[in-house]
């Protein structure tokens, strides 16, 4: 608990510090997320099956592929599989899912 607590301040004062970095972090992984979808578009149809099928998969495909990027680097310096990659994963989808939830 102890540790935890040490990490949680350093971690608190430096988005507070780089609110704007954070922000605008948040707002081109959000870009990016309605680039792709709009892409997509073509590809599927525009009945509701269809939109909901292209917004999940976009959903699921965006987090991976951002964590990906540095996933790969991570193995092509190390040799092995980068740590904390699935929890990487997660934050980027919660990002996401939050910052969706939250414009509208």
């Amino acid at each position: 608990m102890l540790k935890q607590s040490v990490i949680y301040l350093p971690v608190s004062i430096l988005i507070v510090v780089l609110a704007n970095y954070a922000h605008l972090l948040v707002l081109y992984i959000d870009m990016f997320y309605t680039f792709v979808n709009i892409q997509l578009a073509p590809v599927f149809s525009s009945s509701g099956t269809g939109v909901m099928i292209r917004k999940v998969l976009t959903l699921v495909m965006i987090p991976l592929v951002i964590a990906a990027i540095p996933a790969l680097i991570y193995r092509l310096l190390k040799g092995r599989h980068m740590p904390y990659f699935f929890h990487l994963v997660w934050f980027l989808w919660l990002v996401i899912v939050l910052s969706k939830v939250l414009i509208r």
